[in-house]
């Protein structure tokens, strides 16, 4: 353990942080450039970080062992500004796991984002047992709610049922009575808001949105150049941006995601962008992405 060292992440580490996410199980090569692309681009092009470290690794004889994020970002809080950052993608060398060092360099790597953080902290994105581990450490844990739309029941009788005849045999007749269910509430849904297809974020984003930041209690600081960054031009990105206009003015926007890597697509809305209290414009984005992802041929609506 003498060896190792606790750094942040240079542009000229790229390399050997392949090496390291090349070991993950679940990647292939195509796979592991993706996500190193997609690593690089959060860690050197945040519009927030303003020179910060953003990710930390162990490094042992030269070699890239384990990694942890840290995302700077800006809140807003109750209408007030307040630096903060993400802890996130926390990933250790199968081999030194198997060393038992899996918990040593996790702990060295959470002390030294926490140590270089002069704000809060929280993370997302953790499994079971890192959520338990930071129970015990003292973090807060905050929950929100998290609501599945099924779209198409065929793969979810197949997890339930197990059988492919009873399977073939229900899921058109389900589907038809979702679809029906479907129809009936989403006619009498009022369309006066008009919905249109967004490129990306810009100025006329940041005129609509920035005045009804007060009115939402706690959430990130949110302009175009942040949202494009996060959500626009990432690498591989796959969102959909619908807007809610009305008299030719923004009232909101909703940003979808489609999977197609799973066996059957999912869609996920992953931002709903509006006035809290302006209800029409929030159902009728809501009411546009059930009816974009069902054209899409979804079989699951994730809404986060």
């Amino acid at each position: 353990m003498g060896n190792i060292i606790i750094r942040e992440l240079k542009p000229d580490d790229m390399p050997k942080l392949f090496n390291l996410v090349v070991t993950r199980e679940e990647l292939d090569i195509d796979g592991a450039k993706k996500r190193i692309q997609l690593m690089e681009w959060c860690a050197f092009k945040n519009p927030y970080a303003n020179n910060e470290p953003t990710y930390f690794v162990a490094e042992d004889n030269g070699d890239i062992v384990a990694h942890l994020g840290r995302m700077p970002t800006e809140f807003m809080i109750n209408g007030k500004h307040q630096k903060g950052y993400f802890g996130h993608d926390l990933y250790v060398h199968p081999e030194y796991r198997k060393k038992g060092m899996g918990f040593f360099l996790s702990m060295s790597l959470y002390k030294a984002i926490e140590e270089r953080s002069d704000s809060f902290l929280c993370f997302i994105w953790t499994s079971r047992l890192n959520l338990d581990m930071q129970r015990r450490r003292g973090y807060y844990e905050l929950k929100a709610g998290c609501y599945l739309k099924i779209l198409n029941p065929a793969e979810t009788l197949r997890k339930l049922l197990k059988q492919e005849t009873l399977v073939k045999v229900l899921s058109p007749f389900i589907k038809l009575f979702l679809d029906l269910i479907d129809f009936g509430l989403l006619r009498f849904i009022s369309d006066h808001r008009e919905i249109v297809a967004m490129d990306r974020f810009d100025v006329r984003f940041d005129n609509f949105y920035q005045p009804i930041l007060s009115k939402i209690g706690m959430c990130s600081y949110k302009q175009s150049a942040y949202l494009n960054w996060k959500l626009v031009d990432r690498p591989s990105s796959n969102v959909i941006l619908l807007a809610a206009q009305e008299e030719g003015q923004l009232r909101g926007v909703v940003v979808l995601a489609r999977h197609l890597g799973k066996p059957y697509p999912e869609g996920m809305i992953v931002d709903i962008l509006a006035d809290p209290q302006d209800t029409s414009t929030v159902v009728a984005l809501l009411r546009a992405a059930i009816i974009h992802l069902k054209r899409k041929e979804c079989f699951l609506l994730d809404v986060v």
